[in-house]
């Protein structure tokens, strides 16, 4: 009996030990770099805000993790094959919602548009380029289509009493009328052309104020529009995508997006320098992808090169990605959601969005 003791204590120790060894069994967790939530030092180390956010996690649930990296096209996979447990970096989309799911949002953003500084063209050419552009040819043609209407009413008016200075012929004296609608307009007065009916002399004069009138307006509409095209370049909104060289990472949502909402085929780029470089050498007019993403490098790497516009478009949530029917999931949110009711949460945001949020 005193022989068997030994192993009696021994397997006593296994059984104690074994819950212990099993709680602290490693998970293994998946992330490819987006800036700012996930950028991996060239030692290895990995910081952003979903590293520390998920670091806090860890913490608080007790659970040991090892952080390994994988490209964006692998990344789902590894996860629906259970090779990771989680992936930090996802955007919780409709589309995946069948084959994943996704811990609450801990950061809600959308996409952002990032274009040269210069906005791409020297001022002068914004100009020639806007003087052709759609926009102002459809205050031309309004223009001439009022000049028109105006030309036609005074012919019928002066044709019979006034055929001398409007043709009764209907092609020379329209267009006898649309010359006298012009030069009134302006403000020219020539005077070879002058109604003579009392008519033709009351529609004169209110021709003559409506005419001052849309003068200023006509003035102002293409002033405001070239103004704005020369300081802000050829993109001033998602509006203007569909009609711009646009980029984007190949295959990514950002990519989807744009053919699906604007109609816009954006050129696919393999990684964000690729796509940002094109930009600045002006292969392209705007580069669109997450709005903290593009600040971030371009603040970065592109200081004075390029700037990304205030406005987002397409909202994205940033959340964490789970096998379908994973016990961690109610885990996982209330952990993140006691961690991002700190002052940490908000020191973390401070500290690598104070660019976005500036």
């Amino acid at each position: 009996m005193l022989r068997t003791l030994p192993a009696a204590l021994a397997a006593l120790l296994l059984l104690i030990a074994a819950p212990a060894s099993a709680q602290q069994s490693k998970i293994l967790v998946g992330a490819f770099e987006v800036p700012p939530f996930a950028m991996k030092e060239p030692g290895g180390r990995w910081e952003g805000i979903v590293v520390e956010l998920w670091a806090a996690i860890a913490e608080d649930l007790g659970l040991d993790y090892e952080l390994r990296q994988y490209s964006r096209d692998e990344v789902e996979q590894a996860l629906r094959s259970g090779e990771v447990t989680l992936v930090l970096t996802a955007i919780a989309t409709a589309e995946s919602e069948p084959r994943i799911e996704f811990s609450h949002p801990y950061y809600s953003t959308g996409l952002g548009i990032a274009v040269p500084i210069d906005g791409g063209l020297p001022g002068w050419l914004v100009v020639l380029e806007n003087l052709v552009s759609w926009d102002f040819l459809k205050i031309l043609i309004a223009v001439l289509v009022l000049l028109l209407a105006i030309g036609v009413v005074v012919w019928r008016l002066e044709r019979r009493a006034n055929p001398e200075q409007f043709s009764r012929h209907a092609g020379n004296g329209i267009a006898d009328g649309i010359w006298w609608a012009a030069v009134t307009m302006t403000t020219v007065g020539y005077g070879d052309k002058v109604p003579k009916t009392r008519l033709g002399q009351l529609f004169g004069g209110l021709w003559m104020f409506a005419g001052v009138v849309l003068v200023s307006i006509f003035t102002a509409q293409v002033t405001a529009a070239l103004t704005v095209s020369t300081l802000h370049g050829r993109v001033r909104g998602a509006g203007d995508l569909p009609y711009v060289q646009v980029g984007a990472l190949s295959n990514s949502p950002a990519q989807e997006q744009l053919r699906e909402q604007f109609g816009t085929r954006a050129r696919g780029y393999d990684s964000f320098a690729a796509g940002l470089d094109a930009l600045s050498n002006g292969e392209l007019d705007a580069f669109v992808a997450s709005h903290p993403l593009l600040r971030h490098v371009a603040a970065k790497d592109y200081a004075g090169e390029l700037r990304v516009l205030g406005t987002t478009f397409l909202r994205q949530d940033y959340a964490i990605a789970l096998q379908l029917g994973s016990p961690l999931r109610k885990q996982i949110n209330a952990a993140m959601l006691r961690f991002i009711e700190t002052d940490d949460w908000d020191g973390i945001l401070r500290r690598y969005l104070s660019e976005d949020q500036s």
